[in-house]
């Protein structure tokens, strides 16, 4: 309204001068009576004319300007409707204009907020100072990274308990990429991450209790045939060799589950050292060779020429090359080829074989703690290989097809990160 004033003044003072300054104007002329008359007319027709052009911009202007009103009138009923902060601050930060949600999180309820930035309005409420100075701080951070920012902030209430914001900051600039408004939207998302927070303990809650109850399944199993053994012994005075074989395999078998359980339990300290991968797998095959021919399987090794040392664990990943290894063996393999090569700062092994294969329901389940297909097997095997190549930075994949084989290709970098 005060540009509105100003340019009723300006139409006024222009009036006047216009009125006089034509009179003066045509009296210093000496025009005969009938000219004079007609160049009054003339005078009074072009401020009449003026006039209403004046007037019909007026008019125009301000059915222009109700427009405006009516129209931030909807756009801060629609903000103040919403139950998300909402805040619009000029390039040196002063606040524009913010909703009722965020008047009542900063208790700013009656202040006179527009034109103050966050410092300002920190002195209006003791118990939100810190937390409106670390928005003045977070608003700059915005501004330097020139972009839109988007981050979790935690308000703490008077009465103890806190919010969790989404807060989005979008910064506006000028075509002279000077500081022109900042708009921030902070969206409550305190249930959400309450309601996730419950999730997690409830997932937690569920494999553990998955993982005890597999736990006590895998050894049971021996301990049941350990205790009908004791009982056997007890009643019968003559003891079978094969009893004290079979009670040493049962206890050997607890004695792997628990050992397996302990390497995905517990943190391992991994020390790297320069080894040769042809070597490692060459010690591999030796320790494997009497196994494979039993089950008459042929293994053949395709080093890798010049391959330099690498960067590993060699106990570990002696490890994950026996037991890929030995499922190849026990899959009704006829011959197992193993070949090393550099793939670029990576060491590839790859270990293929012609056994039975896998269905893809199979496939997908590789890696899970205590699936199995094998008698006696405990399914831990390849959950440790899995956290044993990922320790490492590797990766390791299974790809087979029914009636065909599988080959498994793990990846190892050369040097550590």
């Amino acid at each position: 309204m005060s540009n509105m004033k100003k340019v009723l003044y300006i139409y006024i003072l222009i009036s006047i001068i216009w009125v006089f300054g034509t009179d003066h104007l045509v009296a210093f002329f000496d025009y005969d009576v009938y000219t004079f008359i007609l160049i009054s007319k003339l005078k009074a027709i072009a401020f009449i004319v003026a006039t209403s052009i004046f007037i019909y911009y007026l008019i125009n202007k301000n059915e222009q300007f109700k427009e405006l009103e009516r129209e931030k009138e909807k756009l801060l009923s629609l903000i103040n409707s919403m139950v998300d902060f909402v805040n619009f601050k000029d390039g040196q930060g002063r606040w524009i204009e913010v909703n009722t949600f965020g008047l009542n999180l900063f208790q700013l309820q009656g202040v006179d907020y527009k034109g103050k930035t966050d410092r300002e309005l920190a002195e209006y409420t003791d118990f939100y100072k810190e937390a409106l100075l670390y928005c003045e701080k977070s608003d700059e951070i915005t501004w330097q990274g020139g972009a839109v920012s988007r981050s979790e902030e935690i308000i703490s209430l008077p009465d103890g308990s806190f919010k969790t914001f989404d807060t989005i900051k979008v910064p506006l600039f000028n075509e002279d990429e000077s500081r022109k408004a900042l708009v921030v939207i902070g969206r409550d998302i305190t249930q959400m991450k309450e309601a996730e927070d419950r999730l997690q303990k409830a997932e937690k809650l569920s494999v553990v209790g998955g993982l005890a109850a597999s736990v006590a399944h895998e050894i049971r199993n021996p301990l049941t045939s350990l205790k009908g053994f004791v009982q056997l012994m007890n009643k019968n005075d003559s003891v079978n060799k094969t009893y004290y074989e079979i009670m040493e395999s049962e206890l050997d078998r607890i004695n792997e589950i628990v050992g397996e359980l302990l390497v995905l339990a517990k943190p391992q300290n991994i020390h790297f050292k320069k080894t040769n991968l042809n070597q490692l797998l060459c010690n591999v095959i030796s320790l494997l060779e009497s196994q494979a021919n039993m089950y008459n399987v042929n293994i053949k090794f395709r080093h890798a020429i010049g391959l330099p040392d690498i960067d590993c664990e060699p106990n570990q990943l002696k490890q994950v090359f026996i037991n890929v290894i030995k499922n190849s063996i026990e899959a009704g393999s006829t011959a197992i080829e193993i070949k090393v090569s550099q793939y670029k700062e990576h060491a590839l092994v790859i270990i293929a074989d012609d056994g039975e294969g896998m269905e893809e329901e199979r496939l997908k389940r590789l890696g899970e703690p205590f699936y199995s297909v094998k008698e006696k097997g405990t399914g831990l095997g390849l959950t440790v290989s899995y956290r044993i190549i990922e320790s490492h930075n590797g990766k390791i994949s299974f790809h087979s097809k029914v009636g065909e084989g599988t080959s498994v290709d793990i990846e190892i970098p050369m040097k550590r990160a």
